[in-house]
């Protein structure tokens, strides 16, 4: 008999539906080996991408649980029903049971996500996929859990956490998938990224002078951090596998000279930028044109590289729209990304200039 086949007759004691849909495949993200009084406790990952689902179990392997898709699947397009998802998680949870610890080697283990997905990479599926597990407790409760967009390959505090008691229908247990899932649109909303989907949010930034900057966010991992103090108005950093911030996306005011390079601003601002970040070694500052921003200076050593991109106003002020990466020598292909995010940016903002006094 094999795997499905056990999974129907499991059912079919149980005075469940066999399973209705064929099979899918495991990943190498873990958690917590089971230790005896773990037994009965199962988890089903659930991975959205656009308006598709893909739900992988994770099995006992050498002790640790892993994810696998020896068994998957893939739900996708708006008529996927809460009954749909419920079913699948309920098809999951029977084939941990049935299946008991395997040997998984390790291309299964790092290969196990790649279904109906457009990423090459497990990181770039991670980042792009919305978050949620389902933990079975053997006769107790299903235990679901909701989570922030993942930036690295670390899950954050749930966003949302509910329970639904064990015996539950399957459309009682997709329903609660799916709250979970508006709850993490809701978080999006509220910290700048598109519920659903990945085209961020468009910002309003008032300027000194009454005026107003609209612009898109970025996207590439970047999150939120903009403080209420300081000349910067809006600011977004992208952290790296550890946790720290490796690049900042930001805008603010900046003092400008009406000479041609900017004169005495160039000049102080280097002094800045040198005094926390060591000698440059190399500069340079040359007209561009990207949207509004008709000025580049360019700063960088070992350490960190500084692009900034100004557009300057009436009244000695320019908008400076800058990426900071640190250690660009180390990522040369990602600086190369978040420079042309912020290129796009640039190309898709409008400045208002504020009313000039008479």
């Amino acid at each position: 008999m094999d795997a499905y086949g056990a999974i129907d007759e499991w059912k079919r004691a149980r005075g469940e539906r066999g399973v209705n849909k064929a099979p899918d495949r495991v990943q190498d993200y873990q958690v917590e080996g089971k230790e005896a009084d773990d037994m009965g406790v199962m988890t089903v990952s659930v991975n959205r991408e656009g308006n598709r689902l893909l739900l992988l179990p994770y099995v006992e392997c050498w002790g640790v649980d892993r994810l696998t898709d020896r068994f998957f699947a893939s739900l996708k397009g708006p008529d996927v029903t809460a009954e749909d998802v419920g079913g699948a998680l309920l098809d999951a949870f029977a084939f941990i049971e049935c299946t008991g610890p395997l040997e998984l080697n390790l291309e299964e283990q790092e290969n196990c996500w790649r279904h109906d997905t457009r990423y090459k990479t497990w990181r770039a599926f991670a980042r792009n996929n919305d978050f949620v597990d389902v933990t079975y407790y053997e006769d107790r409760y299903y235990w679901v859990c909701a989570y922030p967009p993942r930036t690295s390959d670390l899950v954050g505090d749930e966003v949302w956490k509910g329970t639904v008691p064990a015996g539950a229908s399957a459309e009682e247990l997709g329903d609660a998938v799916m709250d979970a899932y508006g709850a993490v649109d809701e978080w999006k909303r509220t910290h700048g990224r598109r519920a659903g989907g990945r085209e961020p949010v468009a910002r309003s930034v008032a300027l000194c002078d009454g005026g107003e900057v609209l612009l898109p966010g970025p996207g590439e991992g970047f999150a939120e951090r903009t403080s209420a103090a300081g000349e910067v108005l809006l600011a977004f950093e992208r952290a790296g596998r550890g946790g720290d911030p490796v690049a900042s996306l930001y805008l603010a005011e900046a003092e400008w000279d009406a000479e041609a390079d900017g004169g005495e601003a160039w000049d102080e601002w280097l002094e800045r930028w040198e005094g926390d970040n060591g000698p440059a070694r190399s500069v340079s500052r040359e007209p561009c044109g990207e949207g509004p921003f008709t000025r580049r200076w360019e700063a960088r050593n070992g350490s960190c590289l500084t692009v900034a991109l100004l557009a300057p106003l009436t009244g000695g002020l320019a908008v400076m729209l800058c990426l900071d990466a640190a250690r660009p020598g180390r990522r040369p292909k990602a600086v190369g990304r978040w420079e042309e995010e912020l290129h796009r940016i640039a190309r898709a903002a409008t400045i208002r200039p504020g009313k000039t006094e008479s």
